[in-house]
């Protein structure tokens, strides 16, 4: 494919409704390799859409989306499947599976797209727990792991692949700020170290700028910023600006039924 992009990510001219909703309205964003570009926007704006389209378990009403030279949506499930395999996704609240313990949680992308041996598996796992710092709970159930230990575990499993690209849905839902630092400075870390790129979509501002190599922000299903962090804050969007504040005031809330009546 002459035109297939360079970059390791590559969404077109995207759309993308639900029903009557539109939801993307010609999205074009690009990721580039060793980025780390946090995607953020009100909720409901489409942020979380784009990574189930990258991963291919959404197809675009129209536009591409490119995962390095494979156009996502024109592939076979076979070959799709191998694409995933580069791809590793750490889920908003971790989506442990309860009735396995925490090995055979990361052993498990092993286990179905792999033909590696039971030892060979179970050294992988090793050396995945111990970057995340969690090698002495191998044979605990999820259960039995606090939210950031849980968090800590989704992020090994992401890495058990050696993927290409990570993406994070919300990596600090439902941790305290203490432990949501800790686990931004853990993605800064294993995604600098295994020099992966990374797609983190998330509203916590704090976060947001601790992690960020580039931003993107999404407003009535358009990108309407994209930028490096400092460069992003001094953006004179007021959309930006607003939603960077957190300010009741502006045009994110004006004839919206979110917005607080004033006298």
């Amino acid at each position: 494919m002459s035109d297939a992009p360079q970059h390791i990510v590559e969404l077109r001219d995207v759309q993308l409704a639900f029903a009557e909703k539109k939801v993307l309205n010609g999205i074009s964003l690009k990721v580039e390799p060793l980025d780390r570009l946090v995607i953020m926007g009100q909720s409901g704006s489409g942020k979380s859409t784009i990574l189930r389209l990258i991963l291919g378990i959404l197809q675009p009403n129209a536009g591409e989306i490119f995962f390095k030279q494979f156009e996502i949506s024109r592939l076979q499930r076979r070959k799709l499947q191998q694409v995933r395999s580069r791809i590793g996704m750490v889920y908003q609240y971790s989506a442990l599976l309860s009735s396995r313990n925490v090995r055979d949680n990361i052993a498990l992308p092993l286990e179905e797209l792999t033909r590696k041996t039971r030892a060979e598996i179970d050294k992988i796992v090793d050396e995945k727990l111990e970057l995340v710092g969690m090698q002495e709970s191998k044979n605990q159930m999820p259960s039995e792991l606090s939210g950031g230990m849980r968090k800590r575990v989704s992020l090994a499993r992401a890495l058990v692949m050696d993927p290409e690209l990570i993406l994070f849905d919300e990596p600090s839902a439902g941790l305290d700020p203490v432990i949501s630092s800790v686990i931004d400075e853990l993605i800064i870390s294993l995604t600098e170290r295994s020099k992966v790129t990374s797609v983190i979509v998330t509203h916590e501002m704090d976060s947001a700028f601790r992690i960020a190599t580039r931003m993107a922000m999404l407003y009535q299903g358009e990108v309407i910023a994209d930028a490096e962090p400092e460069r992003l804050k001094k953006s004179d969007n007021p959309v930006v600006q607003q939603f960077l504040s957190g300010s009741t005031e502006g045009p994110i809330l004006e004839g919206s039924k979110d917005a607080v009546a004033t006298k």
